[in-house]
């Protein structure tokens, strides 16, 4: 019974440090919100994935993770739709396949400026 238990407890821990390693090993990308308003829908679209951030309040930030495996190059297009219905939309940056760790923030600021670092 004591073997069972510790068998258990290995696997469980290493469930835990694999699901939270992927956390530092994919790829991420963060929205900062600075405009002044809410941004009711924000998207960014990858040469592979579609990544739906949702709304966005003032003075606030989402981060969503993506997969590592990009098909083909290209650029982060962005979509980003204010509560009163204005669309700003742009692309930045550049994806390649199997960055690791890597971050992009894109800043929205007032009058629909938009930077990525």
């Amino acid at each position: 019974m004591k073997l069972l238990f510790k068998i258990a407890l290995s696997v469980l821990t290493l469930l835990v440090v694999l699901y939270w390693s992927s956390f530092f090993i994919l790829p991420a990308i963060t929205i900062v919100n600075y405009s002044g308003a809410t941004i009711a829908q924000a998207e960014i679209d990858l040469p592979n994935s579609h990544l739906d951030f949702g709304a966005i309040s003032n003075g606030a930030s989402n981060t969503l993770h993506y997969s590592l495996a990009q098909q083909q190059n290209g650029v982060y297009n962005y979509t980003f739709i204010t509560a009163k219905s204005v669309a700003n939309h742009g692309s930045c940056g550049y994806v390649t396949n199997n960055e690791i760790n890597k971050r992009v923030v894109i800043s929205v600021h007032k009058d629909n400026r938009v930077t990525c670092n």
